[in-house]
C-alpha cells in the first residue's frame, strides 16, 4: 500500500490535487479509495481535468519520497 499526502495552506488547491491525482490513477485502472470522496472532494471529483488544472497551473508543486520502515 502507498499513501500519497497532499499538504498546503488553506486555499492552497489541495482538494484540486488530490482529485487530479485520484481521477488520474482510477483511470488507468488503479485501485484508488479518496479520503471523504463523497462529502468534502465530491466537488472536486465532478470537476473535469480542464478546470482542475487550471487551478493548479497557478501553483507550485513539489513532490518528493519519503520511506517509512515496513
Amino acid at each position: 500500500m502507498i499513501t500519497i499526502i497532499i499538504e498546503g495552506p488553506e486555499k492552497s488547491g489541495k482538494s484540486h490535487a488530490i482529485a487530479l491525482i485520484g481521477k488520474h490513477l482510477k483511470s488507468l485502472g488503479c485501485n484508488v479509495r479518496i479520503q471523504s470522496e463523497e462529502t468534502h472532494n465530491a466537488g472536486k471529483l465532478a470537476m473535469t481535468d480542464d478546470e482542475l488544472l487550471e487551478r493548479l497551473r497557478k501553483t507550485e508543486i513539489i513532490i518528493k519520497e519519503m520511506r517509512t520502515s515496513a
